[in-house]
C-alpha cells in the first residue's frame, strides 16, 4: 500500500484521486492519502510561510507554487474543478501547523517566545507570528474560539477519517448515500451501541422519529436545507454545511435541493404515467380479445359492418389535443 512518504519518491507516476461526484470531496484510500500528504506539505515553511493572518489573503504566487507541487504528485479528473477543495484543505493543514508550533514553543512573554524559535522556522516568520499572537485582537479571537470548542459536546467517532470517506464507506455497505440524520447517528454511535453522550442520544432519537414520519426516496443527496437534521439542529450558517464536511456550502445546497425536489416530483409523475399506460394496455388487450371473438363468430357481412362502425367512433378529446405537456425525468 502506498504511503504519504512513498508519494514524495514518485518520479514518473502520480496518484489518481477519486472524488464523490455529489459532494465534490475526495473519497477512498486515495482521498486519505491526499489528506495525509497535504499535512506533510504544510510543514514546509519555505514553500508556505507561516507569517500570515488569513489563508484567503496569502499571496496567489505562494498558493500557485504549492498547487504545482500537488499536481506533480497527484492526478485529478478535472484539476480546475478540484483546485478549490485541495487548496482549502491545504490551508486547513497549514493552520494546524501554526497552532501546533504555538502550543509547543509559546512562552509567558513575547520576548521569551521570540527567543524560543523552532529550528526549522526562519527568524522573520517566527517573529511575525509571535507579534500577531500577542496582540489583543488575536487574544480575543482565541478566547472566542476556545469557548466555541467547549460547545462541541457531541464529538464524532470518525477519527482522522474525513466525513466524505466515512460517508462513502456507508454508501458502499448499504447501497445508498446516508442523509445527515443517518450520518449523525452512525458517527455518534459506539461499537457497543451506546452513544458518545446523552445529548447525542437525545438528538438521535428525535432524528429517528422524524425520519420514520417522512417517507424517503433513494437519492444521492446527503443534505438539504429542510431535512431532518436541519429541523433538529437549526438552520445552516454561512460558509459550511454541518455534518457534511469541507466543500459544500449553504448556497450550493440551495441549488442542489431545488434540483432534488424537481427530480422527486418528476419521478412521481413518471410512476403515475407508467401506471396509467399499463392500465390502458390491459384495456386495449381486453378489447382486442373481445373483438377477435366477435369477428370469429360472425359472418363476413356482420364483421364488415362492425369494422365500419368501430372506425367511425370519434377519438377522445385528449387524443386530439395540440398542446401536450411533456414531462422530463432529468435523465435525457
Amino acid at each position: 500500500m502506498v504511503t504519504s512518504k512513498d508519494v514524495w519518491k514518485l518520479q514518473n507516476s502520480k496518484v489518481i484521486v477519486h472524488f464523490d461526484e455529489d459532494s465534490g470531496q475526495p473519497i477512498g484510500d486515495s482521498g486519505g492519502l491526499l489528506g495525509s500528504w497535504l499535512g506533510q506539505l504544510s510543514n514546509d515553511v519555505n514553500l508556505i510561510p507561516i507569517n500570515y493572518n488569513d489563508w484567503r489573503l496569502v499571496s496567489p504566487h505562494i498558493k500557485e507554487r504549492a498547487w504545482e507541487v500537488v499536481q506533480s504528485k497527484f492526478r485529478f479528473d478535472d484539476p480546475m474543478l478540484r483546485k478549490d477543495y485541495v487548496m482549502g484543505a491545504l490551508g486547513s493543514r497549514c493552520k494546524d501547523v501554526k497552532l501546533r508550533l504555538w502550543r509547543e514553543y509559546k512562552r509567558d512573554t513575547q520576548i521569551e517566545t521570540v527567543q524560543n524559535r523552532p529550528d526549522n522556522v526562519p527568524e522573520d516568520q517566527w517573529r511575525h507570528l509571535v507579534h500577531m499572537r500577542f496582540t489583543e485582537k488575536w487574544k480575543k479571537l482565541h478566547e472566542r474560539n476556545t469557548n466555541n470548542q467547549k460547545n462541541n459536546f457531541m464529538p464524532h467517532l470518525c477519527g482522522r477519517k474525513s466525513f466524505s470517506r466515512r460517508r462513502n464507506e456507508i454508501k458502499i455497505k448499504t447501497g445508498k448515500t446516508p442523509c445527515r440524520a443517518e450520518f449523525f447517528i452512525e458517527t455518534r454511535t459506539k461499537p457497543d451501541g451506546s452513544f458518545v453522550c446523552e445529548e447525542a442520544k437525545t438528538r438521535a432519537e428525535a432524528l429517528t422519529v422524524l425520519m420514520s414520519q417522512t417517507p424517503r426516496l433513494t437519492t444521492n443527496v446527503s443534505a438539504s436545507l429542510d431535512d431532518e437534521y436541519a429541523q433538529i439542529f437549526g438552520p445552516e450558517r454561512h460558509g459550511r454545511v454541518r455534518c457534511v464536511g469541507r466543500g459544500p456550502t449553504p448556497s450550493k445546497l440551495v441549488r442542489r435541493s431545488t434540483v432534488t425536489r424537481t427530480e422527486i416530483e418528476n419521478s412521481e409523475i413518471v410512476v403515475q404515467l407508467k401506471t396509467e399506460v399499463n392500465e390502458l394496455r390491459e384495456q386495449v388487450k381486453g378489447m382486442t380479445t373481445f373483438i377477435q371473438q366477435i369477428i370469429g363468430t360472425s359472418t363476413v357481412e356482420q364483421a364488415t359492418a362492425f369494422a365500419r362502425a368501430f372506425a367511425n367512433i370519434p377519438n377522445p378529446p385528449s387524443a386530439n389535443r395540440s398542446n401536450v405537456t411533456t414531462y422530463s425525468t432529468g435523465n435525457e
